[in-house]
């Protein structure tokens, strides 16, 4: 037995403990012995110990004197501790990690860091397959498979995290030894406080660097990953003044299970520093983004104070916790320290006209800053980093900080809470020595008006309850049948409620008017538009006679009246009506109300497909107005009409961080997004595509759909969000996983009313993918099916273009052209004079004009539409490859074949190096075969068939190898070059298989 094995179940708290002393000072280590308390006071003496060999501490000759731990079932038993030889003959963790040693692939250099779950070296690969230094970090003990677990569970996290400002991660394993590792980016720079004080920054550069942890901390909260333990040593700076932030190493995925307590998460939550922990960690309870705003907050605290926000008196982890838990945290204006933000070089730091100096800049909106990002409730801080990155940045324009110093009410709150008896006793005696006349009568004033306000108010409540029991008890009393009465629908009874209002409601304008909003609601979350606009028409007139037509109350009514006027498509009176609401507020002055928020959201949400530009400005402002409230569904609201306008304005950018920022809002307050989560995933999604982001795109849909089927509340959204995910599958060439995704819809299509426009959409999808995969006859009957209530009302969706064109597609493919020319023809009547052709249009029409022999005219036509774009006849090599793929096709067709194989070769070089091949199979597929086509049409047959060989085993990865059309033509062209080249049993076969995929069409499955 060894010396310490009588400690296996207390190592992992000890070993914090262990690792919080080393922070120490030698000279503090004592103090913050004694001062330890409670739990943490039993292992006193053997900190004791450990500290005693101070020296050795200090060297990698420390861990000779540390037990080893084995994985479970190892030496020493199935309880995972054991050791060797006699009493102090404490093993290394790993034997003979020096400089020099291996692990995996990586030779170490030199040590540069270690902490309480381990070590992190300085390596390079052995074998010379990068030149790259990394970062290398191992365990510091062998913790069996919940190390391997939380090694693997850090690197699936980092692979999800691509960010300028976050350590990349390289590599991850298990060696020959057992031994995790993960290969980092290897960040030559210093803690921020440290490159602050040794720079002597000014406070807005030190801002500025804040703010380059907040994007990265930003963009892991937008795919759901919380840091939990941010802190000035996670947090280098290198020369370049860049930040990069390290170490999410205990950090969680915001899935369904991130509050279950196991053995992990109980290990890595002591490996936190409880310095920067928010006051939920030190609880216990579950985190959210919140948590890292706070710990955000005490990093801003010390880099721009000099100073933590905690002082204490005895040192210890204990009180560290009781402080962080429940202390008031003083303004950093009042505590600030010159001393601790310059370098120790720099002339008269530390004294007082310096330590005014900083605390004046601080004052004021610093101050109210990090006061907000450092309230005790997560409720009560910034509800998102960004939203704290925003009044930073305004801080430095020198705008309106969102942030207020807690008014008269938040402090004698507090003051209350902390002193109860003696506020209570100093009120009554102060209330006693004051008296007066004045007092009386001013309590009597205010007396009088909270009784009318309690009668105004239990009046109007009185007739809303009775109004609705009315209702209620009709729909009972008019059926003789109580079974009828339970059918009785929603719609039913809201029709009924609305019939009723003027009559038994006119002595009552505030219920009425209360009544009007609570049904008009009703009767939008139905659908029904029409309605709606008639109880919001009604409401307005009711406000502007109740309370004035300038009233907070009448304006709101207007925003409100003009979302259900442009719901039921009366763009022209929804404008009317949020230009006359923002004339009263501008005549009064009201930039940042509440009512003005509604009106601003209402110019965004109206514009946002036809000016999606000018709806982005009213978004923004809507934006700066919703955070600096407390209404979380508000400012949901604006970040998802924000994302929409900025996806229609093609601001890719703008529209991802929207998204993202309303996802971790959501992932943080789980009742908000429950209804709206899904969707947020879709466009959030959708926006990472345009970007070429693809497979955080897939990720997206991905957990949209999943969150959505979960959900199980409405088949109409399920259907929507697996239809989403089956179009990106579509759009990245996975045919097979687009029809497989899109099942369940399908099914719930076949069944569905005929005018719903979602049926449409779904259905349009399945032929489309049907006839992707190679199944064009069944695609043909699908649309067959809808093209026939084309025509009917419908909202402009854009479905009919598409339900148009993929037919006509499809029949081309199997070249019955006269059919296709009739729709393509049909839908070119519909264009409006002036306006260009649709993207899918024209591609319809292209493909058509090459089937008939017109493939210089389609050449011409593509180029003629990059001359309107303003770009060059052949695209280049950093456009997008599905348009580089069309042209080296028509080059091909119109008898280019040297240019056409230029741009076959461009083509897959950009899929190749762009790290989105696996998304882009289907053009890879195409240009193969334009390549070998090409170097068919030039003679150069043996170089051709390779080509040609590897076109066809794409094809029948992708497609439907036994009835695509593409197969059937790939399988074509190689018979044809080795034909060329004398090989008929080849050729024969080849001819075969094409004759077979070209005669299975005949087929219709469905």
């Amino acid at each position: 037995m060894t010396a310490l094995s009588r400690f296996e179940g207390d190592w992992p708290a000890i070993s914090a403990l262990l690792d919080e002393a080393l922070n120490l000072s030698p000279t503090a280590r004592k103090a913050w012995l004694e001062g330890l308390i409670g739990e943490h006071a039993v292992h006193r003496e053997t900190l004791r110990t450990l500290l005693a060999h101070q020296a050795e501490v200090e060297t990698d000759d420390f861990l000779d004197t540390l037990p080893r731990l084995f994985a479970p079932g190892g030496p020493g038993g199935s309880d995972g501790l054991g050791g060797r030889g006699g009493p102090g003959d404490l093993a290394l963790p790993f034997d003979g990690i020096l400089p020099g040693s291996k692990v995996g692939a990586y030779r170490l250099i030199e040590e540069i860091g270690r902490g309480g779950m381990g070590t992190v070296w300085l390596a390079e690969r052995a074998d010379g397959l990068m030149t790259r230094r990394v970062a290398l970090k191992l365990p510091r003990i062998v913790w069996g498979d919940s190390l391997a677990e939380r090694m693997d569970r850090e690197r699936e996290i980092l692979e999800t995290l691509e960010h300028e400002h976050i350590a990349r991660l390289y590599d991850a394993g298990i060696d020959a030894h057992g031994r995790p590792f993960l290969a980092m980016e290897h960040v030559d720079g210093v803690p921020i406080d440290a490159y602050c004080r040794t720079h002597a920054l000014s406070l807005r550069e030190r801002v500025t660097l804040l703010l380059q942890v907040m994007a990265a901390v930003g963009h892991a909260h937008g795919r759901l990953v919380v840091h939990r333990d941010l802190k000035p040593s996670n947090i280098l700076v290198t020369r370049e003044a860049q930040v990069k932030l390290l170490d999410f190493g205990i950090a969680k995925l915001l899935e369904g299970d991130s509050t279950m307590r196991t053995a992990l998460t109980e290990f890595a939550g002591r490996a936190l520093t409880l310095d920067y922990a928010s006051p939920e960690q030190i609880r216990g309870d579950p985190l959210g983004t919140a948590s890292d705003v706070y710990s955000m907050g005490v990093v801003a605290y010390e880099v721009l104070a000099g100073v933590r926000p905690y002082r204490l008196k005895r040192g210890s982890a204990a009180e560290l916790e009781e402080v962080i838990a429940a202390a008031e945290i003083p303004l950093a204006s009042s505590i600030g320290s010159a001393a601790g933000t310059a370098a120790t070089d720099t002339a008269d730091i530390g004294s007082a006209s310096a330590d005014r100096a900083l605390r004046r800049q601080l004052r004021g909106d610093l101050d109210a800053i990090l006061n907000h990002a450092l309230k005790k409730s997560p409720a009560d801080r910034y509800p998102t980093m960004e939203a704290f990155a925003q009044d930073l940045r305004r801080w430095l324009d020198g705008e309106p900080v969102q942030a207020r110093p807690d008014g008269w009410a938040y402090r004698m709150a507090k003051l209350v809470r902390r002193h109860r008896l003696p506020v209570v006793a100093g009120a009554v005696a102060t209330l006693a020595l004051i008296g007066g006349a004045s007092i009386a009568l001013w309590q009597a004033h205010q007396a009088g008006l909270q009784t009318q306000r309690a009668q105004a108010e239990a009046a109007t409540a009185r007739a809303v309850q009775g109004f609705l029991e009315g209702v209620f008890r009709a729909n009972s009393a008019d059926q003789a049948d109580p079974a009828k009465a339970r059918d009785t629908t929603a719609r039913e009874l809201l029709d009924r409620g609305a019939e009723r209002i003027d009559a038994e409601l006119k002595d009552a304008p505030a219920a009425r008017l209360r009544l009007l909003t609570v049904l008009a609601s009703m009767y939008q979350d139905l659908g029904l538009n029409a309605r709606e606009v008639d109880l919001q028409r009604e409401r307005l007139t009711v406000a502007r006679g109740l309370h004035g037509p300038t009233s907070d109350e009448a304006v709101l009514a207007m925003a409100a009246l003009a979302n259900a006027l442009a719901l039921d498509t009366k763009r022209e009176e929804a404008a009317a009506q949020l230009k006359e609401a923002t004339a009263i507020l501008d005549a009064r002055q009201d930039a940042n109300s509440p009512t003005r928020l509604q009106v601003e959201i209402g110019q965004a949400s109206l514009n946002r497909r036809a000016k999606p530009d000018v709806a982005m400005e009213f978004a923004e402002r809507a934006l700066t107005i919703a955070r600096s409230g407390n209404n979380n569904a508000d400012l949901l609201l604006v970040l998802r009409i924000l994302g929409d306008a900025a996806l229609f304005n093609k601001s890719f950018e703008r529209a991802e961080r929207a998204y993202a920022e309303a996802v971790a809002l959501c992932e943080a307050n789980p009742p908000l997004g429950a209804g709206d989560l899904s969707l947020i995933y879709g466009f959030l999604g959708h926006a990472q595509r345009a970007l070429g982001r693809y497979a955080q795109a897939e990720t997206s849909l991905r957990k949209g759909m999943e969150a959505e089927v979960t959900r199980n509340a409405n088949a109409v959204r399920v259907a929507e969000t697996q239809t989403h995910y089956a179009i990106f599958l579509n759009q990245a060439g996975r045919f097979r996983d687009s029809l497989t995704t899109l099942a369940p819809a399908w099914r719930w299509s076949e069944t569905a009313a005929v005018e719903l426009p979602q049926r449409r959409w779904v259905r349009a999808w399945q032929a489309r993918a049907l006839a992707s995969y190679g199944h064009t006859q069944a695609a043909l009957a699908v649309s067959a099916d809808d093209i026939s209530v084309l025509g009917t009302p419908h909202p402009p969706d854009g479905m009919d273009e598409q339900a148009l064109t993929d037919r006509a597609l499809a029949l081309t493919s199997l070249g019955r052209l006269p059919e296709a020319r009739t729709l393509l023809e049909r839908q070119r009547q519909a264009i409006p004079a002036g306006k260009p052709p649709g993207r899918l249009y024209s591609l319809a029409l292209r493909r058509w004009q090459v089937r008939s022999g017109q493939a210089r005219e389609a050449l011409a036509g593509f180029q003629a539409q990059r001359a309107t774009r303003k770009l060059p006849p052949a695209p280049a090599a950093g456009e997008p490859v599905v348009e580089q793929a069309e042209s080296a096709w028509l080059e091909l067709n119109a008898g280019h074949a040297e240019v056409a194989e230029a741009q076959a070769r461009q083509t897959l070089a950009a899929i190749r190096s762009g790290g989105n091949a696996d998304y882009q199979r289907d053009h890879e597929a195409s240009a193969t075969l334009v390549l070998g086509q090409a170097l068919l049409q030039q003679q150069k047959a043996s170089e051709a068939e390779p080509v040609l060989q590897e076109a066809v085993r794409l094809h029948q990865q992708i497609y439907d190898p036994a009835m695509s059309p593409a197969v059937a033509e790939a399988l074509s062209a190689l018979a044809q070059v080795q034909r060329q080249q004398v090989q008929p049993q080849q050729v024969q076969r080849q001819q075969v298989q094409g004759h077979q995929v070209q005669g299975q069409q005949e087929q219709t499955p469905r």
